[in-house]
């Protein structure tokens, strides 16, 4: 316990010192700039991102969850977090030697050929070296950085110290579930440090991508990946914004971003899995002009019913349906008690008359996410974590589409997979409305199975509800006098027209019936009196 507090504060130390020589003379000073608490117009949201960058790995995976909450972090350090990319200090090749030898013992040299000692790229949980396997294949080697694990944990434990203080002198970080936030990027963080993870991820784009002719997802070598290391095959190309090379190819730029659109947009809306880190340095033009695509560590996912309320709000936008939008954020349990619902709907109303009168090619996907974002920080709104990875990712690919090909608007090819979820939601709606009338028609021969069982079988319902019972019984009794009193006055009237039809033998007859069964009748109600007395 000793030794753990010793690391805490020693970690806490060390960030103190870094944000110290970056001008940040208090860690929680920098904290409270980057959650919002204070506002200090002279500190410039690329200063926060690149401070993370500096501190570490760990920061900058934080950075990168910060970036898709916009219930914590305010807008504009928000659209300088996204820019955040995977960069570190290069680990030492004998180091990165040492790691390939514990893993594959004396098979390493039976498995690689060849392994460059210069990286390719050095991230933040990973480091990626080109190899050659025995069979000749180019491969890329994707390294896990030594006891990255104890390291996201040790500034786990730094980060919950610091939001404890920032709890004891802000009472609104309590609102923020700062705890909350932390375990999920310790949880997130954990999961992209495991490649086990990733090659399943990859093995489910290659699957969803297997027939594309614009999309390319490399091969996982699966029989050599474990937790630390996740081989892959090499993709040779060119980063996606490299416009002059794409050109020099005689590829038309237009054609690369809608196919790069397109990708996405298959994800979210056919697939309802999408790769959730598309910069620059993850994507790659390709010689045959496909658009290749690598680090499936960050990844999003799109439920049935998530897609089916994500159509909703575009129907909701298109037709200025205020019911329609607000289904969306109460079906995914967005409104908290904190939100005031009136000035909530005279907001989306807002919003909903600035984009309704715009077709898709004119509406900024950038600006309408970045306006939905606000809106859900004023109004205190939960933001669902794949929701917050839909944003982020729609901005990104937003600024890479733009830094290709900056007249392109993203939202031009929605109309193409707009059109496959109505069909999908016509679909659905036809199955809900085919399974009511299947329960009504199914409903209709059960009561009548019912309704035979209780003739054929006499079948006895019996209410076990021992309170009601006695008002059961006074109304069984009460029905049956009311229906005494009914015959007796039929009797008598029956007997009386029996008299005026000049049918008298029959008319006494009647009229001596209705005079016993009046008596005891009569007799009966006495004693009924009595008893309910």
């Amino acid at each position: 316990m000793i030794k753990k507090k010793f690391r805490v504060l020693k970690r806490f130390y060390q960030i103190s010192s870094s944000l110290s020589k970056l001008g940040f003379y208090n860690t929680y000073e920098y904290f409270k700039i980057l959650f919002g608490l204070e506002v200090d117009e002279t500190v410039k949201p690329k200063k926060i991102r690149e401070t993370l960058e500096r501190l570490g790995p760990s920061f900058i995976k934080l950075g990168q969850v910060l970036s898709t909450r916009p219930d914590i972090v305010p807008q504009p350090i928000i659209q300088e977090l996204i820019k955040l990319q995977d960069r570190a200090s290069k680990i030492e090749f004998p180091v990165i030697r040492k790691i390939l030898e514990e893993n594959y013992g004396d098979s390493l040299n039976e498995i690689f050929a060849y392994i460059d000692p210069e990286p390719i790229a050095s991230a933040s949980i990973a480091q990626v070296h080109i190899g050659y396997l025995q069979t000749g294949e180019k491969v890329a080697i994707k390294i896990k950085r030594p006891d990255i694990e104890k390291q996201i944990e040790l500034d786990v434990e730094v980060l919950e110290w610091i939001v404890s203080v920032l709890e004891r002198h802000f009472s609104i970080v309590k609102e923020f579930n700062l705890r909350g936030f932390i375990y999920e990027f310790k949880h997130t963080t954990l999961m992209e440090a495991n490649f086990e993870i990733e090659a399943n991820n990859i093995q489910i784009f290659r699957e969803n991508f297997k027939d594309s002719e614009i999309f390319y997802v490399p091969k996982c070598f699966e029989d050599i990946t474990n937790r630390d290391i996740l081989v892959t095959e090499f993709l040779k190309g060119w980063k996606i914004t490299d416009v002059e090379k794409i050109k020099e190819l005689g590829f038309d730029l237009k054609k690369v971003v809608e196919n790069l659109t397109d990708s996405y947009f298959k994800m979210v809306f056919i697939d309802g899995v999408f790769h959730a880190d598309p910069h620059p340095g993850n994507l790659f033009f390709l010689p045959d002009g496909k658009i290749g695509c690598v680090d499936f560590g960050m990844v999003g996912r799109v439920s049935k019913d998530l897609k089916k309320l994500l159509y909703e709000h575009i129907i909701a936008v298109t037709s200025l349906d205020i019911n329609l939008a607000m289904r969306f954020y109460e079906n995914l349990g967005m409104i908290t008690p904190k939100t005031d619902i009136e000035e909530f709907l005279r907001d989306i109303e807002v919003f909903l008359e600035k984009y309704h009168n715009k077709s898709l090619e004119k509406i900024n996907m950038k600006e309408m996410v970045l306006d939905l974002l606000e809106i859900i920080k004023e109004h205190k709104l939960k933001l669902p974590t794949q929701l917050a990875y839909l944003g982020k990712t729609a901005i990104n690919l937003e600024g890479v589409v733009r830094e290709i090909y900056p007249e392109f608007n993203p939202t031009e090819r929605l109309k193409n997979f707009i059109k496959t979820s109505t069909l999908d939601y016509i679909k659905e709606k036809s199955y809900e409305i085919r399974e009511m009338g299947n329960i009504m028609y199914d409903s209709i021969f059960r009561v009548e199975k019912l309704y035979r069982m209780l003739i054929r079988e006499r079948l006895t319902l019996r209410i076990l509800f021992k309170d009601m019972e006695e008002i059961f019984v006074f109304q069984r009794k009460l029905m049956y006098r009311l229906i005494a009193v009914i015959l007796f006055s039929s009797l008598i009237i029956s007997s009386a027209l029996f008299y005026i039809a000049g049918m008298e033998r029959t008319g006494d007859t009647f009229f001596i019936i209705a005079v016993v069964w009046g008596t005891y009748s009569m007799i009966k109600i006495i004693f009924f009196r009595k008893s309910v007395s």
